[in-house]
């Protein structure tokens, strides 16, 4: 019997060669864009899935809440974590990590290399014990148990060392200080929101490893819980271990704990970490519903095509019924039709997917394989699509066209005629909402990041460059730099900073005066040199820049933005002169200066409190910002290259672009607008190959009207706007229905930014609009090559 349904249903796709191809086109492009975006979000969603405690491992955080200021943070004190685990019995270890320089370049030299790197962590020797990290070479008991102590990724230590075994041998970092090379890892992989070529020995850095302080927050943390605890009684007893060491009144922050799983995705708008594979869990969910949305397009063309077409298939079911054939059978039988496409249509789907990968690889800057969807756990997806789009799309045309009796089938006037066009007709409707949702969401996603480049950052980025001098350890080879570089044509001004806007830089906190109980916020800190408001573009609204700190200057003086004195209960005039006597564990802090605030995080943040201090003890000025103001910036950038290797020629020229950098900041926002864009377009393709067979098939069943009309003095416009109109009353239904859907859906995704544009009218309108002109255009071509068509030819029959 399975052999003759088979049989049958090849027969049929190819007498209907023209339908066939129709549902085979749309079926297939659907079904390639959900498996390309399902290759995505598999990608997402397996982050850190690798780790074999991964269900116990979490990451310390702090929550900074006060008033009007509730920010999280991924730093936290470097005492924390050891203090944890001495003081909770739940929490069986602990690690600590710090970003080399909190996530800023280092110079890496060997004997031969000079290199710049920026994947170094330093971390406590039982990371290898939370994480699973394979060592290829060394001894992983000893390989980070004391100072000096550095392993490699597989992958940096053939490029640093192609030849041999790297074990025993010494690197330079930043030209200050020496590591031993005591093991080799192997490299982190894609889906892991850690990615390091370099762990060196905590105790190397020396200042972190013995100086333990509560109001430091600059060290990532991560916790193994023993098995069978509860996070959120651990929460709280960390709580009691803070009440312990620290006075209420002192306490600006409450600790929290991120699952391992929760890291990749779940970070976005976190301040510090130094998780460097962040994503947005939203975004996620946006191309989840995107595939989701394209997969029944196609599945609703399919269903609208068969049930249009119902008709001239009602005499074939008729004579089988009225041969003996069951109910049952009928519907297996066009359950097997279906079947049948769906198989071809997956196997074309699969066989685009491979071949677009290259492309949709270097949109969403991923490396993908369709070979994902056929290994370990996720195996089942392909014949999952298969089986749901068979039973989702062949549901309705196969117990439609099988529930009628044989009389009513062979009948001249067919029942169900009338369901049938308003089932149509829904269907109609439900494609063209989800088209106009999807266009929605690509404007508004397009009128976001035209916001973001649009917006004032409060500085200027055009023309900076952040040239990395963190190796430079003799001052006389600066000194000469900066001459040479103030001598040079086209250079503007410099100065030296620990860090720019965008990467991170230390954090502290300051309490506000005369309030206690725990009236703090976290500050960002920036080491400066004077001028820095010049070179960044910031405008100073009270006092001075910054001072050259003398040696013997014990006083701290720092430049505050808006929000920090805002904080404090200051205008940027009464700020002035003010004192900070807790910022600098203690450290005698005055605020000479106040700067107009500016974006130092992206627009995912809101402003926070900022300042520029000209020496607090911690964090030396790595960068030098030269900005420029030239029409050969390629040509200025070959000169400084040259001059920093006259004075500093053991360290490689590194250098960074601030409009780059600031703009690399939304790289994932602009991915996500680049593939919502691209398959919307996708989907309004699949929705106009179905209204362009629902097209044809209306045109092909009223070629006798028509014929009649035209004989009787219609144009040829009235025929077209006559056959059009039927199509436009459910496109207009759509616009109706989608606009809400659309309207909360994508406020919902810009609440994932601080600053952001508001949903307007004419968002709405467009998509709307736009959705009527694609439809009327598929719906023209048929109505008007019916309407040109000879009545003659039509009526010859009559």
């Amino acid at each position: 019997m399975f052999i003759n349904h088979l049989k049958i249903a090849f027969r049929n796709l190819w007498n209907n060669r023209f339908f066939t191809a129709l549902n085979l086109s749309g079926l297939s492009i659907g079904i390639a864009v959900s498996l390309a975006l399902l290759l995505y979000v598999r990608d997402e969603l397996t982050f850190d899935q690798y780790h074999a405690k991964k269900e116990n491992i979490y990451r310390l955080g702090v929550n900074v809440n006060y008033k009007d200021v509730d920010e999280k943070w991924a730093n936290v004190p470097n005492i924390s974590g050891p203090t944890f685990k001495d003081e909770i019995l739940e929490v069986e270890e602990q690690a600590r990590l710090l970003h080399h320089n909190f996530g800023q370049k280092a110079f890496v030299n060997t004997a031969d290399k000079h290199l710049v790197e920026d994947k170094i962590f330093w971390a406590d020797p039982s990371i290898l014990d939370i994480l699973d990290i394979p060592v290829l070479e060394g001894n992983p008991a000893t390989a980070l148990d004391g100072p000096h102590k550095m392993m490699l990724s597989r992958s940096a230590a053939k490029r640093i060392f192609p030849h041999g075994s790297p074990v025993g041998k010494t690197l330079g970092i930043d030209n200050s200080l020496e590591v031993t090379v005591t093991g080799v890892f192997a490299d982190f992989p894609a889906n892991s929101s850690y990615d390091c070529d370099f762990i060196g020995s905590f105790k190397t850095m020396k200042w972190a490893a013995e100086n333990l302080y509560w109001s430091n927050c600059s060290f990532e943390t991560l916790l193994l819980l023993r098995p069978g605890a509860d996070p959120e009684a651990v929460e709280s007893k960390m709580a009691a271990v803070l009440d312990k060491h620290v006075k209420k009144e002192d306490q600006w922050f409450r600790f929290w704990m991120q699952p391992l799983l929760d890291i990749h995705l779940y970070s976005s708008g976190m301040a510090s970490g130094y998780s460097v594979r962040e994503s947005n869990a939203t975004q996620v969910k946006v191309l989840g519903i995107l595939a989701l949305a394209v997969l029944l397009l196609a599945c609703f063309n399919y269903v609208n095509m068969v049930t249009a077409r119902s008709q001239q298939r009602f005499r074939e079911v008729g004579i089988n019924k009225t041969l003996g054939a069951s109910t049952g059978q009928m519907i297996r039988r066009f359950y097997v039709e279906t079947g049948v496409l769906v198989a071809i249509a997956l196997v074309a789907g699969v066989l685009l997917v491979e071949l677009s990968l290259p492309l949709f690889e270097s949109i969403t800057d991923r490396a993908l394989s369709i070979g994902d969807l056929f290994g370990s756990k996720w195996a089942w997806c392909i014949p999952a699509v298969w089986l749901a789009v068979t039973l989702g799309a062949g549901m309705y045309p196969a117990l439609y066209l099988s529930s009628f009796s044989p009389k009513s089938l062979l009948s001249p006037i067919k029942a169900g005629a009338k369901g049938n066009l308003f089932f149509r007709e829904t269907l109609v409707i439900g494609q063209f909402a989800v088209c106009v949702a999807l266009i929605t969401g690509a404007i508004v996603f397009k009128q976001q990041l035209n916001f973001i480049s649009k917006k004032d950052l409060g500085f200027q980025p055009a023309q900076v460059i952040a040239i990395n001098t963190n190796g430079i350890r003799e001052k006389k080879n600066l000194d000469g730099l900066m001459n040479a570089y103030r001598s040079m044509p086209g250079i503007q001004s410099q100065v030296r900073v620990q860090a720019f806007p965008g990467i991170s830089t230390s954090g502290y906190s300051m309490s506000k005066p005369g309030e206690s109980g725990g009236a703090y916020t976290g500050v960002s800190s920036n080491h400066a040199g004077p001028g820095f408001e010049k070179v960044l573009g910031l405008k100073l609204l009270a006092g001075t820049t910054l001072p050259e700190k003398a040696k013997e200057d014990t006083t701290v003086q720092v430049v505050m933005n808006e929000t920090g004195a805002r904080f404090l209960g200051y205008t940027a005039e009464e700020a002035i002169g003010k004192r900070l006597p807790d910022l600098y564990q203690g450290r005698p802090t005055t605020i000479v200066g106040v700067v107009k605030d500016f974006h130092f995080e992206s627009l995912h943040k809101p402003i926070g409190a900022y300042v520029f201090t000209n020496g607090n003890g911690q964090g030396g000025r790595d960068y030098l910002l030269v900005k420029t103001q030239t029409s050969d910036l390629k040509g200025t950038l070959a000169q400084l290259e040259n001059e920093f290797k006259n004075f500093i020629p053991s360290s490689a020229f590194d250098y960074t672009f601030l409009d780059e950098h600031t703009a690399d900041q939304y790289k994932n926002e602009k991915r996500v607008s680049r593939v919502v864009s691209i398959f919307t377009m996708l989907a309004i393709f699949i929705s106009c190959l179905g209204l362009f067979g629902l097209a044809a098939f209306t045109a092909e069943r009223r070629t006798k009207e028509i014929g009649i009309r035209k004989v009787l003095g219609a144009s040829v416009g009235g025929l077209v706007a006559l056959l059009s109109k039927d199509f436009m009353k459910p496109v207009l239904t759509a616009i109706l229905l989608a606009a809400p859907l659309a309207y909360t859906g994508m406020n919902y995704w810009l609440q994932s930014f601080a600053y952001r544009i508001e949903m307007q009218w004419w968002h709405l309108a467009i998509a709307g609009i736009s959705a009527i002109i694609v439809a009327f255009l598929t719906v023209s071509f048929q109505s008007v090559k019916a309407a040109l068509a000879n009545p003659v030819k039509s009526l010859r029959s009559e």
